[in-house]
């Protein structure tokens, strides 16, 4: 192993590192392991999402409320409610169903594969078969990094078109981890080994 590989100490990677201990290969060492960034995340779509969703809830609460207060019969009452509820989750259900997401997820780096684990289910990618790897990466240094591997150009599941508007909870890859170039450049020089 190359010596300008280096671990990341943060209590917060120690604590991934332990977690994922228990799921890699006997003698397989994590060179990297973190979480996401907790809390609620703005995304560049939520320039086009908060204002729809602010239009689309604020007309079912209005539809709604109008019903409600001309006495409207019930079937109306009842219609208006599944928009209400969804201009709701647009407007901040959203922003809570995303950080619950993270929450659940840790990402890791070995000698060989990345790593992901939601919950209780585990992927594993192997860094030969990655074809094409694509950094965001914010002001502050956090960002993203999207893959595309082998497997996933033969299914068509993983174009990075369909995750730029996504959180990566529902792709491949590192969402919104910090220090991303020095992730990216972890996992450069393990590809060239």
């Amino acid at each position: 192993m190359k010596n300008d590989i280096l671990d990341d100490f943060s209590p917060l990677s120690n604590s991934a590192k332990q977690h994922l201990k228990k799921h890699v290969n006997k003698g397989e060492r994590i060179i990297w392991a973190n979480r996401p960034k907790q809390g609620i995340i703005f995304r560049a779509s939520d320039g086009c999402l908060i204002p729809f969703s602010l239009a689309w809830g604020g007309f079912a609460i209005f539809w709604e409320s109008m019903v409600i207060i001309m006495d409207a019969p019930i079937f109306m009452a009842l219609f208006g409610i599944p928009f209400v509820l969804i201009g709701l989750y647009l407007i901040i259900g959203r922003f809570f169903h995303d950080m619950y997401i993270r929450k659940k997820i840790i990402y890791g780096l070995t000698e060989k594969r990345i790593v992901i684990k939601r919950g209780d289910n585990l992927r594993f990618v192997d860094l030969s078969a990655l074809t094409d790897i694509q950094v965001l990466e914010k002001k502050d240094g956090s960002g993203s990094i999207l893959f595309n591997s082998k497997f996933d150009q033969k299914s068509n599941r993983n174009s990075s078109s369909n995750l730029n508007f996504a959180p990566l909870s529902m792709g491949l890859g590192f969402d919104a981890i910090p220090n991303v170039k020095y992730v990216y450049h972890q996992i450069e020089e393990l590809r060239k080994l």
